[in-house]
């Protein structure tokens, strides 16, 4: 059985967090990877890399990547840090590919697997720019997943924040993505995400102007005996309004290796 926090520590880390990310003086982005409260593994390391590419003629929004290579171990039953690098490229031609800078990740499992009526988690980051003039920043917030039938429906919920003399503005921002699996073979399976951003929570923007992508994704894993797991992911999501670029090309793959 997954040992969980206990509910009063759940409670005080949770305001902290919150703290944290409300007290904090650019605005941080969730990437284009579903975060799960129950994907906590005693005695494995993590390898994963995420990417994303956008396809649009317009200027200013196609070509736009994003590249991570991340490392991570659960270090207790219920707390699971990672460090990324974060690699991306801006929209338009002739842009070069940079190292943005390093993210370091937290995932907290709140709850026991399948033992109230939704599974829930905590996830907290901080992101350090390497670039000048960009500000770091801070994500935090809930996780939520269910078991319905042969599904797997997972919900995250953020605020984000930039810190330091060069963020964008002082609010705080709202992104959230919900993916919808259907289990049919564990090798394989399709599923369907939705990411948006609304922009900040005391003005959001209208709905034209929100980050709003959504699309079938592909993903499955492959048991590879004492080298542990591959796991695998591919989709496209489409975008659903004139701030979103047409297309968007997301792919993920992380190895699971035993110790």
């Amino acid at each position: 059985m997954t040992r969980t926090i206990p509910a009063g520590r759940a409670f005080g880390l949770t305001c902290a967090l919150a703290a944290v990310v409300l007290l904090g003086p650019n605005l941080a982005k969730a990437d284009f990877h579903m975060r799960s409260p129950n994907e906590i593994d005693l005695g494995e390391i993590e390898v994963e890399h995420n990417g994303a590419s956008t396809i649009d003629k317009a200027p200013g929004k196609g070509g736009e990547a994003s590249y991570t290579a991340e490392i991570g171990t659960g270090v207790t039953s219920w707390w699971h840090p990672e460090i990324e690098l974060d690699i991306s490229r801006n929209p338009g031609p002739g842009m070069p590919t940079q190292v943005q800078g390093g993210t370091w990740e937290n995932t907290f499992q709140v709850t026991e697997t399948d033992e109230g009526w939704v599974d829930f988690g905590l996830y907290a980051e901080y992101s350090h720019s390497s670039l000048k003039g960009m500000a770091d920043d801070i994500l935090f917030g809930p996780l939520f997943e269910k078991d319905i039938g042969r599904t797997t429906q997972t919900l995250n919920l953020f605020l984000s924040k930039g810190i330091g003399a060069n963020q964008d503005s002082h609010g705080l921002d709202f992104s959230y993505a919900w993916q919808s699996r259907w289990n049919v073979w564990r090798q394989l399976s399709p599923a369907f995400e939705i990411y948006g951003d609304i922009g900040q929570i005391d003005h959001a923007n209208a709905f034209q102007a929100q980050q709003l992508i959504a699309g079938p994704v592909l993903m499955g894993n492959a048991l590879l005996g004492p080298l542990g797991k591959l796991k695998y992911e591919v989709g496209y999501l489409f975008g659903m309004t004139q701030a979103s670029a047409n297309g968007t090309v997301r792919w993920r793959m992380e190895m699971e290796i035993p110790f």
